[in-house]
């Protein structure tokens, strides 16, 4: 009983601090967007995107998806002893130089053309070379941020982080000032090298030392986190790819005002949600990655990560279904309030997501990079056509369930190969809440849909909903 009160602790601790983070970092961004469209202009808020885009492009082809494959790594030598910890350590930091030196190389030597392709001529070729430096510091940053999270120092990984965001902000506003557009390439190369400096000072605090090792051997010893970052980077370059063709086929077939709802709806349930399972992504993936090879175990860790990510989501979702024709507008613009047809629907498929997405982590924690990549892409290839045909049908409404139905597909091959390959057994607790979420939400959603009541329905169904995540909570909170 104590251990597994413990583990709702670490679930529910971790995730109000790294959700915490999530919002400050969020609203640096919206200070720093501001900030630049007042002072730069559209032209910018173009600039800075694009040169974003160039960098995180190149970054995600030549770091090799090391950021997340090593947490794994770096979680099993914590546990294991500060030998191996100092060992694994070492290879992750050497990794991340070498990758980096080369991604910064590849940056300069593509300099011409990125400037050629992005802005349509030759003026910006010096500002990608210097700008390459950026990829440097990111890589070293990505090494620090996977051995502070896989050795379990998140309060002091959550510091560095905002201290990194504040800083990058504080800093950048008097280069916008002074500089204009001239302060666009210093901002974002100061922006790398303090977020690479704070996860550096947190590491040194922590006292998180690593043995000397040479490129040979670290490339040696990391070939199996390398593998898998391989498979992860493949994955979500095909997520964005075919994400890609389907806005293509819908701006061809369609409008681009269409497009532009989608978009403002899929960003809703996908990023803003989302920032709630990248908080718990932090604590989860190593915590799950220490104890991959014990059964009983690896069923404990997934089945309370269920559970806890199923109440914190509920009151979140069903709040949101009453307040999204005021969300919305509030957001964007009045007009898209067109968008809440697809939300509606949308919404529902976040309880199925919250299971799959914690299923999906044994595949990383097993370092099963081959068979993730499989599901990834079934599970797209899936996406792709049922949105289409969903969309052909029902419009914005059929993209709303073609992303719920999508997901419980998912679901369901998931939970067979995680009973069926790693002997994945749920709690009997697991089951009493999935079936308590799922029938408030998605009720809830058909009396919203069906206009039976405006608002005071679907109301009721929040207040229930939010009390009965907090009395769950409290109740594997309780310490009597």
């Amino acid at each position: 009983m104590a251990e597994s009160k413990s583990i709702y602790r670490k679930i529910i601790g971790a995730t109000s601090l790294f959700g915490g983070v999530q919002v400050i970092n969020m609203l640096c961004s919206l200070i720093r967007n501001k900030i630049i469209a007042l002072l730069l202009g559209a032209e910018g808020v173009g600039m800075i995107s694009l040169f974003n885009s160039s960098v995180e492009m190149v970054s995600s082809l030549t770091n090799l998806g090391l950021r997340q494959s090593s947490v794994r790594d770096v979680a099993t030598a914590h546990k294991k002893g500060e030998e191996l910890l100092r060992k694994v350590s070492g290879v992750v930091r050497k990794l991340s130089l070498v990758l980096g030196l080369f991604g910064a190389m590849v940056f300069i030597g593509a300099a011409p053309l990125l400037s050629k392709v992005t802005f349509g001529n030759d003026q910006n070729i010096w500002s990608f070379v210097f700008l390459s430096a950026a990829l440097l510091f990111n890589a070293l940053a990505s090494g620090e941020q996977a051995i502070l999270q896989g050795s379990e120092k998140l309060k002091i990984f959550a510091r560095s982080t905002v201290a990194g965001s504040v800083t990058s902000l504080l800093v950048s506003i008097p280069l916008y000032y002074y500089l204009g557009l001239r302060g666009v390439v210093p901002s974002l190369l100061l922006a790398s090298l303090f977020t690479f400096l704070f996860n550096y000072i947190a590491s040194k605090k922590s006292n998180l030392k690593s043995e000397k090792t040479t490129v040979k051997t670290a490339f040696n010893e990391g070939a199996p986190m390398l593998k898998l970052g391989v498979y992860m980077t493949i994955s979500g370059f095909m997520t964005t790819f075919l994400n890609y063709v389907l806005i293509a086929w819908m701006n061809r077939y369609a409008s681009m005002t269409e497009v532009g709802y989608y978009q403002a709806g899929f960003t809703l349930v996908t990023r803003y949600v989302g920032l709630i399972f990248i908080a718990m992504s932090t604590e989860y993936y190593p915590r799950l990655a220490s104890v991959h090879n014990d059964r009983e175990q690896l069923s404990l860790q997934v089945s309370r990560q269920m559970e806890s990510s199923l109440l914190m989501l509920l009151p979140i979702v069903t709040l949101f279904l009453v307040l999204q024709n005021w969300i919305i507008p509030l957001l964007y613009k009045s007009d898209f309030v067109a968008v809440a047809s697809y939300t509606t629907w949308a919404m529902p498929g976040v309880v199925f997501k919250a299971i799959s997405w914690s299923l999906g982590f044994i595949l990383l924690a097993k370092g099963e990079g081959k068979l993730f990549l499989i599901t990834e892409l079934i599970s797209d290839v899936t996406s792709i056509v049922i949105n289409i045909l969903l969309y052909l049908n029902l419009g914005l409404e059929g993209l709303g369930i073609a992303y719920t139905l999508n997901f419980m597909i998912y679901t369901t091959y998931m939970w067979i190969i995680s009973c069926k390959r790693y002997g994945f057994m749920p709690e009997k607790s697991f089951y009493i809440v999935f079936l308590v979420s799922a029938f408030l939400i998605y009720t809830q959603a058909v009396v919203i849909d069906s206009e039976i009541s405006k608002y005071l329905i679907p109301s009721l169904f929040a207040v229930v909903a939010t009390i009965y995540s907090l009395i769950a909570l409290r109740k594997r909170l309780s310490t009597k």
